[in-house]
């Protein structure tokens, strides 16, 4: 069996959260949570004896549990950052342990408990390090700007903000529309000028496609064209209906979009085509 990746670990943190409390505490062992909602020593036992079969009491002291440790410990710290977890007990008459302040004790947040409730838990399980790894290696040839959007883009679908991960999801397609017309131009500050100007989308669009043959023109105005209905959906301020769904599709657009302008970079940057 592979080692679990940080993906497998939130899987697993997740479903225990949703477990009702007696699955919780159970561990096999007997063993409770003390005062925290996770106590990672136990989860990781949990994990051990359930997904991997361990035949040892305590697998989590072994080297195996050792290794493993390694994810559900950047699990926690993910689920902290997203705003499910804190660390510490759940109140003040919780009990505490010795090596809860080193990392080992967290407990739902207010927040955290409303997305459980709320049925939106699942998208932790949206590829938490793999789809945001492949935006950064993207991010090689698309810049920082374009990184930024397309991981906060993935951090809102995570949290059940679909809105949000449509919008940064055009604006992520924004930017990888102007790291290409500045690469073709070779004129940073004229793309920019043309940008902030009035219908400066299309313009710097006119910048990129002008001269392009149809198979490489089409799919990359479809592509922003799709990705722009977000960001503009979103400056609309009526009520909006999108959901899981749409903004599942939104992630998944960017990064084809990302990927055919990295694919086809050379083509698509050759000055020479400028009409």
């Amino acid at each position: 069996m592979g080692d679990p990746t940080i993906d497998d670990a939130v899987a697993f943190l997740v479903d225990y959260l949703t477990r009702p409390k007696s699955e919780q505490g159970r561990l096999g062992l007997g063993v409770s949570n003390y005062g925290y909602d996770v106590y990672v020593p136990n989860l990781l036992d949990l994990y051990l004896n359930e997904v991997e079969r361990s035949t040892e009491q305590y697998p989590s002291q072994s080297s195996r549990g050792q290794l493993v440790s390694v994810s559900f410990y950047e699990a926690a710290w993910h689920l902290c950052r997203v705003g499910v977890l804190r660390p510490s007990v759940r109140d003040i008459q919780g009990q505490a342990t010795a090596d809860g302040a080193s990392g080992n004790g967290y407990s739902l947040t207010t927040a955290g408990r409303c997305w459980l409730a709320r049925g939106t838990a699942a998208a932790a399980t949206l590829q938490v390090d793999r789809l945001s790894t492949m935006f950064l290696k993207l991010g090689e040839r698309l810049g920082d700007g374009f990184v930024q959007r397309a991981t906060e883009a993935v951090a809102c679908h995570k949290m059940g903000a679909y809105l949000a991960c449509c919008t940064m999801c055009g604006a992520g397609a924004e930017s990888v529309l102007l790291a290409v017309a500045i690469a073709k131009q070779q004129d940073e500050a004229k793309v920019l000028s043309a940008y902030k100007a009035a219908s400066g989308r299309k313009r710097v669009m006119d910048m990129v496609v002008g001269g392009l043959k149809a198979g490489l023109a089409s799919p990359f105005t479809s592509a922003t064209g799709l990705l722009s209905y977000w960001r503009d959906e979103a400056a609309h301020g009526v009520e909006s209906t999108i959901s899981e769904i749409e903004a599942h599709e939104a992630l998944g657009q960017l990064l084809r979009f990302a990927q055919f302008a990295t694919d086809n970079w050379t083509q698509l940057t050759n000055s020479t085509q400028i009409s």
